[in-house]
């Protein structure tokens, strides 16, 4: 324990000048120690470190004490090659693990997105192989197969499932996205999907085209459309539900060329892969819709870019 005198001078505002300890040389005291102008003067003893840093003052038999001091802890910066938008540490882990490890679509499509120069996300960057659901399908096709059992289960009558394959390509847009066209794909299996809105719709639309001619004054009349898709004053007696492909999705990377030549939009689509649809009936299983329903797939199409071919099933 080394010997000397303390030297304190506090302004006016209560903040501290200048503090040290003066023996066979001047010592700075460090910023944590509580002092106040009463110890000016005052005989000490103190303790040093190895680096003669002050870690100790004993005045008058007592030790001071010293307030809690939050030290800023350096952080490992993440060095983002692939420009992708994430939180620092995500950025570290993604950056050892490797992006195009990430075993979600969704993720690896819309959350860890490569950005371009100019500051635009782009599809193509992302480097997306057309396999990409090949190493895990089984577990997906499991995750399905059991999301079809537990419909099955409801307190409805059910049509035989239908089967469609794709004829050519699919484009089920997302509702919310960053990119300018993008692609409907489960928020936590990150496999593409049709929702049962879109098939809703569609179906919807095309019995209003088919078999009443476009006449919505038909349509208001008709007890056998509105027992189908409900109305304001009656709810619809048949039930749609989200449907999944029960073949491995075949992910296609498409391009739309506008105008200016320059600017080129790549989005992604789904090809040469099979869905299964199931309808339930509140009331018995009616044929006719079921006609209707097949045909809307196979005639209309479903999804966006129906006019150059998309969205048609075999």
């Amino acid at each position: 324990m080394q010997k000397g005198v303390l030297k304190v001078k506090i302004k006016a505002s209560g903040h501290r000048k200048k503090a040290e300890i003066i023996a066979d040389k001047k010592f700075t005291i460090p910023k944590e120690f509580i002092l106040d102008n009463e110890l000016n003067d005052k005989a000490c003893d103190f303790e040093l470190n190895e680096k003669n840093q002050i870690t100790k003052i004993i005045v008058e038999g007592n030790e001071l004490e010293k307030r809690v001091v939050n030290r800023v802890k350096k952080i490992k910066r993440c060095e983002n090659k692939n420009n992708i938008r994430v939180p620092n540490d995500t950025c570290l882990l993604i950056s050892d693990f490797g992006i195009r490890n990430i075993e979600n679509f969704n993720l690896r499509v819309n959350k860890f997105t490569i950005f371009n120069e100019e500051n635009e996300p782009k599809i193509k960057e992302q480097n997306l192989p057309e396999t990409f659901f090949n190493t895990n399908w089984n577990f997906y096709h499991s995750k399905i197969k059991n999301y079809y059992k537990n419909i099955q289960k409801l307190n409805l009558n059910f049509s035989d499932p239908i089967e469609l394959k794709t004829n050519y390509r699919l484009l089920i847009g997302a509702e919310q996205s960053i990119y300018e066209t993008s692609i409907r794909l489960h928020h936590i299996y990150g496999i593409p999907y049709i929702p049962s809105s879109a098939i809703k719709g569609v179906v919807r639309s095309y019995t209003i085209q088919k078999k009443y001619k476009n006449s919505e004054e038909r349509v208001l009349d008709s007890e056998e459309f509105k027992k189908w898709f409900g109305s304001q004053e009656q709810e619809g007696k048949i039930v749609f539900f989200d449907t999944f492909p029960i073949s491995e999705p075949k992910i296609k990377m498409d391009i739309i060329n506008p105008m200016e030549e320059t600017k080129i939009i790549n989005f992604l689509t789904i090809e040469d892969t099979k869905f299964q649809f199931l309808i339930g009936f509140k009331d018995e299983v009616d044929n006719r819709f079921i006609t209707l329903f097949k045909e809307a797939l196979t005639e209309h199409g479903i999804g966006a870019k129906t006019a150059v071919g998309y969205g048609y099933f075999q």
